[in-house]
């Protein structure tokens, strides 16, 4: 067992390195990252500024803490950078495997910059990036609770058609290949792509070969907690409408 103070002078490395890496970084990210009480780190924070270890700064509401450097002020261009991070930061919070280029348009941003920025996050660990599928990399907080398979369900329905057919099931179960392709205004080839990828991921079953059979959502109680938890059915107007309609008709 280590003793207290080898534990205290651990903590205080880490937020220190912590620091190091995410100049600008506020108290609630540095205690989410060390998974540590609010006031425990807020302790440490405030001695190690006594003895100019480190520095702060008041900025939007939050105290943003470097490592102490009496020749060096904090800049505009590092109050940029915070900023633009903790739009970064605060866009993944909200959408759990959101990609590069969503962050870049919601940001209104060169993805360049986006680029620049989540790659230096990453290394640094204050994001955690996934190559799930496809070319794409998504993005997620350290820590955050979600299991792989939340992953996956997450990163089909993020797309456009995917979610439109899902949306569309739990409005119409049983629907059948060609109530559906009315919905989606797709070719059929396209839908049956699509349906194929949701059944790979056991969200919807494909229906035996009889035609009174449609497809349906395997498991609605998982799949509806997870477009109200991460917000899906806000991705665009038409989605949140066939959203409130679904609420409204249950």
């Amino acid at each position: 067992m280590k003793e207290a103070n080898e534990l205290e002078l651990e903590t205080r490395r880490d937020i220190f390195d912590i620091i190091a890496r995410n100049p600008g970084v506020h108290l609630s990210k540095i205690a989410e990252i060390l998974d540590k009480k609010i006031t425990v780190v807020e302790l440490h924070l405030h001695d190690m500024e006594h003895h100019k270890l480190i520095s702060s700064v008041e900025q939007d509401g939050y105290k943003r803490y470097f490592i102490y450097k009496e020749e060096k002020p904090v800049t505009i261009r590092d109050q940029r950078v915070m900023e633009t991070r903790d739009q970064i930061y605060q866009l993944i919070e909200q959408n759990p495997g959101i990609y590069m280029s969503k962050i870049a348009q919601k940001l209104d941003v060169g993805i360049s910059l986006v680029q620049y920025h989540v790659n230096q996050m990453e290394k640094n660990k204050t994001i955690i990036g996934m190559r799930e599928s496809g070319y794409f990399k998504r993005y997620y907080l350290p820590g955050s609770q979600i299991n792989i398979q939340e992953r996956k369900i997450l990163a089909l329905l993020r797309q456009e058609t995917p979610l439109r057919i899902v949306l569309f099931l739990l409005k119409h179960p049983n629907a059948k290949h060609k109530d559906i392709l009315k919905e989606v205004s797709i070719s059929s080839s396209t839908l049956s792509y699509h349906l194929n990828k949701l059944a790979s991921q056991d969200i919807i079953e494909i229906p035996l070969y009889t035609e009174n059979r449609g497809y349906n959502i395997k498991n609605k109680e998982n799949i509806t907690s997870i477009l109200r938890k991460y917000k899906l059915f806000t991705l665009s107007n038409t989605f949140r409408s066939m959203w409130e309609d679904l609420n409204y008709q249950n």
